[in-house]
């Protein structure tokens, strides 16, 4: 094992050609001995050779070296052997530089275990409970709420362990239980419970359905009318539950799919033919740079999360063989991977999440345009109503999609009346002075046409901008300007029109909702300025918890009382609403 870094560049060339050819893995240390990066070869003089390689020109292999005092290596028998020692390193010492997902843990599952008379329990690590897993459950506050509708519907017992009593606990009055602990339910009767609640959390219900029929009939006829009516609840919901796998239609019974677009990296969840969870994952600190899927996914199941039977990307895994090998061992049976999204879930995630597949856009955007496509692209609009209220919008699309938590709203503050070019101006002049802060420079989108674009030209070169890339929108014609002097069809380029109305119209909708939560405040402070006590401030309160008169008008004295409003003064609000 070799652990000394050159620091000059034909030293460490050298000292990288003693790294052996053979399967392993290498570890980058700083000077205080923390690993900051464990990766995984083949061969590991070449990964070695290719991390040099792209040390000009990768952000992040220049902030690997520059921390790394040492490159450590360890051999393995096969590319297998080393694939697990990585992932084990990577989860024991937590590199700084290899991707961790933010959530830190796994989300939440549901168990039915493996007892006489099974339960469920909620567990965030796959195998530590003896029993059939479902989920995960996204959000986890979801595993919390269908635990409680199984006890509901299916009355598996609430306590674990079952212990032995004398009498029924609360809970079985309560109807969240059956009671085996005090034999209120045979075995037999227990255990198609739990096989019920197995095909309902599965969503395989369509057969079993048929038994739960075969069983009100036999209770009728029993006069067990109560356990019947038990056994109806449990049919309408199997019933619901088909009716929302018919609406998706999904081929496939249970899948995790990972979705990657720019930065972003989209989990959906489909268990029961139908999906029933989705998160946008995070990545923890600089990882993101040079993101590949496989570190995603692998991260992801190393945190403990269900192994379904079907793993989905949507672009191909380098390391497909030896993910699906390990997979497969921690589920201890058969794993499929594929590269092949369904319609159902590209369209579901279009209209849910609005990401644009980056790899086209980058082509139209260099053919068309004869730039690269900017990673974050920022949309202006203007709002007023007749001179009053004059505010402007700032929307961001930044990696694939628009991010709202980038948003800015701006109040016009130095143009009175109407004047859409001079507010303009004001807007882009406050938010360009921001640019300077920038390490790149957004590419920038204004709601208009030439007298838009003009006003944009005006500020950046006042601001003394050179590298920013301006475009106005016109409605109706869709037509593209550009700073260089071009009108753009773009009803004739599909992927530029998608792209370009999506972020005109966010920006319209900010800034028209702006405008509106403005005039219903002012409309508000009018009605308000009448009313005895009722200064400047306690305006504010009563806006920022009400918002609107008819919900000041429906508070209670008291209500007004604890925002610190006087007794006397509240009264005189109820008074004035009431009358």
């Amino acid at each position: 094992m070799k652990d000394a870094v050159p620091c000059d560049m034909e030293d460490l060339k050298k000292y990288i050609d003693t790294a052996p050819e053979e399967p392993g893995v290498y570890l980058f240390r700083s000077k205080d001995g923390k690993y900051i990066y464990i990766g995984k070869a083949k061969n590991i003089k070449n990964r070695l050779k290719g991390h040099l390689q792209s040390l000009r020109t990768d952000p992040k292999e220049q902030k690997i070296f520059a921390e790394s005092s040492k490159i450590e290596w360890i051999i393995t028998k096969t590319d297998y052997e080393a694939f697990v020692l990585e992932n084990e390193l990577i989860k024991q010492y937590k590199p700084k530089y290899n991707v961790r997902l933010k959530s830190g843990s796994s989300y939440p599952m549901l168990v039915i275990t493996d007892d006489d008379y099974p339960t469920v329990l909620i567990s965030r690590k796959y195998g530590e409970v003896k029993g059939e897993y479902f989920g995960p459950f996204i959000p986890a506050r979801t595993a919390r709420a269908v635990k409680d509708l199984i006890h509901k519907l299916f009355k598996l017992r609430t306590c674990e362990p079952m212990p032995k009593r004398d009498i029924a606990c609360f809970d079985y009055h309560l109807g969240l239980c059956s009671a085996p602990c005090v034999g209120k339910i045979s075995q037999k009767d227990y255990r198609f419970d739990a096989e019920a609640a197995r095909a309902f959390l599965s969503g395989n219900v369509r057969q079993f359905i048929y038994r739960l029929y075969d069983r009100i009939e036999e209770y009728k006829r029993k006069m067990l009318f109560e356990k019947a009516a038990v056994v109806r609840d449990q049919i309408t919901a199997m019933e619901n539950l088909i009716q929302k796998q018919e609406v998706l239609g999904l081929p496939f019974e249970e899948a995790d799919l990972f979705y990657i677009s720019g930065g972003n990296i989209l989990l959906v969840i489909v268990r029961g033919h139908r999906i029933v969870g989705k998160k946008l994952l995070e990545i923890k600190g600089d990882s993101l740079n040079g993101l590949s899927i496989d570190s995603v996914v692998v991260d992801y199941y190393r945190s403990g999360n269900y192994i379904p039977v079907r793993v989905i990307t949507n672009v191909p895994l380098n390391e497909k063989e030896n993910i699906l090998k390990w997979l497969e061992n921690k589920r201890k049976s058969t794993v499929e991977i594929s590269f092949e999204l369904p319609e159902e879930i590209k369209s579901f995630i279009e209209r849910n999440f609005h990401f644009t597949d980056v790899s086209v856009l980058e082509e139209e955007f260099k053919r068309v345009l004869g730039i690269h496509l900017p990673e974050r692209i920022e949309g202006f609009d203007i709002s007023t109503l007749q001179g009053r209220f004059t505010v402007g919008s700032c929307v961001v699309w930044e990696n694939g999609r628009m991010n709202k938590k980038e948003y800015r709203r701006f109040k016009v503050k130095t143009v009175k009346g109407m004047d859409d070019y001079a507010s303009l101006r004001e807007v882009l002049y406050r938010r360009f002075r921001r640019y300077r802060e920038f390490d790149k420079l957004p590419a920038v989108l204004i709601d208009g046409g030439k007298g838009q674009l003009q006003q944009g030209l005006i500020v950046r070169d006042v601001l003394g901008l050179k590298g920013l890339k301006i475009f106005a929108i016109a409605k109706k014609e869709e037509i593209l300007f550009t700073d260089d002097g071009k009108q753009i069809n773009l009803f004739e380029h599909q992927q530029l029109l998608k792209l370009f109305t999506k972020i005109r119209d966010e920006a319209h909708r900010f800034a028209l909702s702006y405008n509106r939560k403005l005039r219903e405040k002012e409309g508000l402070k009018e009605v308000l300025d009448r009313i005895e006590g009722v200064g400047k401030k306690r305006k504010e309160i009563l806006y920022r918890t009400y918002k609107t008169i008819d919900r000041i008008a429906q508070a209670s004295v008291e209500e007004l009382k604890k925002l610190g409003i006087p007794e006397k003064v509240a009264q005189n609000i109820k008074e004035y609403l009431s009358g």
